[in-house]
Order: C-alpha cells, then structure tokens, then sequence
C-alpha cells in the first residue's frame, strides 16, 4: 500500500498539491467562488495542471539547445502541443482573451528559460523576468476557473496577486534551495548567487522587498474588511521569501541522463493530449443534456490517460 509520502511524490500529487496551494487555499478564498462551484471545478483544474507542468519539461530537456535557433522535432512538437490543449479549452468552454494570454505567457516562459539555459549566461533581468512568469500556470488555473463561470476577471484583483505570486515562487525556490541546486534545476536564489556570490541573499532580499511593497500598495486601495481577509489568506503564501535565506551550498555533481531521441517525450505528449481532446468532447456531449447550473462536478478526462505519457517537470509540480 502506497504510503500519502509516495503518492504526493507522483505526478498527480504534486498537482494537487499546487491547486491545494493556490486555487483551494488563495483564489478561491480571494474570488470568493460559491462552495458549489468549487466542487464542479476543482477536477478539471487539477487536470489542466497536471499536463502544464510536464509541457513545461521541454526547456529542461533541451536546456543546451536554442529552439528558436535549432528547430527540432521538440520544437515542432511543442507547437502542435499547444494547439491541442487549446482545443481542449474551447471544447469545455475555458477559453477566452485572458487565458489565451496566459497561454502566451507559457510560451513565452519556456522560450525565455530555454534561451537563457542554451547561452549558458543568465543576467538579473533574465532571472527576474523568468520569476516573474513562472507563475503563469496558477494564474491560468485562476483565468480558467472565470471562463467557466461564464464571468470576467477583475483587472485590479488580477493585479493585486501578481507580485504575490511572484513572491510565492521566489519562497518556493528558498525553501527547496539545495534540493535544487543538488538536482540542477532552475532556481532564483542559486542564479542570484551564480552572479553576487556573498551578496546574493541581499540583492534578492531588495527584489523580495519590491514586490512585497507592490502587494502592500495595491492592498491598500481596497476596504479594510476585505483587505485584512485578502491579506491572512495572501501572506503566508510568501512568507519564506522574507525570512533569513539558506546558506550558499555549491553545486554536486549529477550523473547525466541516458539520451534519448529529441521530441521522444513530447511526442508522446502530443498523442496523450489528443486522447484527452477525444475524452473532453466525449463529456461535453454527455453534459449537454445538463442544465447549465448543475452543481455535478465536472469529472476530468484525465482517466484515460496512463500517467507515463507525458513528460514529468521535476519543478512545476514540487509541493510547496
């Protein structure tokens, strides 16, 4: 029997514990979403989650290869990747211009990461801005979970938890600092020390203290009710990222992966995400005879795929 350590480890898991984290424990609390619709969305974001993070897998495994300069198949692959998983939206009416932008936004991560890996030098600006991306998964979860309430996001809300979620990944990246560093994955603290050696835990206390400034700032604008709630739920999300910092550890050795065909996983991820297409339209066209408000959670496809197909991202799916 599998112990709850073992089962939060797989990938599945560690997507749960990322709508655990965000949706159940920040947005849903911020957005005050009925506990019906909770129930009816919770699935289908888990899901969407679960096959985010692994695309996002294509940086690590091309990370000495420019795609934009070298079009492989994992480049060509990606494309129809995304093109599927927009398919997939639309058919259960999750699409519209804010999660289209947040799609975007993914690409434009990967890229980033992928460009700044490939060159083998990362500035200040290049970490920052891939800081500030990274979060572009949670943030879709939370465009999706409007889209299918069939109501728009609030500019001054979606503004207000930008830099918290920045401030959340930079706690993240703290907290699991060696763990990282051991594994060679992408990490904020590791590049700031990468580039101010000694000085590395000061410069990334003066961002950290930025976007916490923007947060409080913008926190500020709204009724003390509402902000003394938006706060208590908020805080302790990036709380890590403003106590003492982990010591600098330098970097262990890690054996190289055995290589495999460029594109070898990702094509596989293409076919799962057809699968999935497949499955969504299938209960789009069983929920038809629905009426439109019933609280019957909407049950994922993602039992018709077996959980190897697709590309594991060590990262996007570590448990906070």
């Amino acid at each position: 029997m599998n112990s709850p350590a073992v089962l939060a480890a797989t990938p599945l898991g560690k997507a749960a514990a990322i709508v655990r984290d965000y949706v159940l424990r920040m947005y849903y609390e911020v957005d005050e979403v009925p506990r019906l619709d909770r129930l009816r969305l919770t699935p289908l974001l888990l899901g969407v989650e679960y096959l985010v993070y692994r695309v996002d897998s294509l940086a690590e495994r091309n990370a000495t290869v420019d795609l934009d300069a070298v079009r492989n198949d994992d480049y060509e692959a990606f494309h129809t990747y995304k093109k599927a998983f927009e398919k997939v939206l639309r058919a259960l009416g999750a699409w519209n211009e804010d999660v289209a932008f947040l799609v975007d936004e993914a690409e434009r991560f990967v890229r980033l990461e992928n460009g700044a890996t490939s060159r083998g030098t990362v500035t200040r600006g290049d970490v920052l801005a891939m800081v500030e991306l990274r979060p572009t998964d949670v943030r879709l979860l939370r465009a999706m979970a409007f889209a299918l309430r069939g109501r728009p996001m609030e500019p001054a809300t979606r503004d207000l938890l930008w830099p918290v979620e920045v401030l959340a990944d930079m706690a993240n990246d703290l907290r699991h600092y060696e763990q990282d560093v051991a594994a060679g994955t992408l990490n904020v603290y590791a590049a700031f020390v990468e580039l101010y050696g000694d000085a590395a835990a000061t410069e990334l206390r003066r961002e950290a203290d930025r976007y916490e400034s923007m947060f409080l700032e913008r926190l500020s604008a709204l009724p003390p009710e509402r902000r003394a709630r938006i706060a208590e739920v908020c805080r302790p999300r990036y709380a890590a990222a403003l106590e003492p910092y982990p010591r600098v550890v330098t970097a262990r050795p890690v054996p190289a992966p055995p290589a495999r065909p460029p594109g070898t996983y990702l094509r596989k991820g293409v076919v799962a995400c057809a699968a999935l297409t497949a499955g969504v339209l299938a209960a789009v066209a069983h929920r038809r005879g629905r009426p439109r408000s019933s609280p019957l959670p909407i049950r994922s496809p993602l039992h018709l795929l077996p959980l190897h197909l697709l590309p594991l991202h060590p990262k996007r799916g570590r448990a906070s």
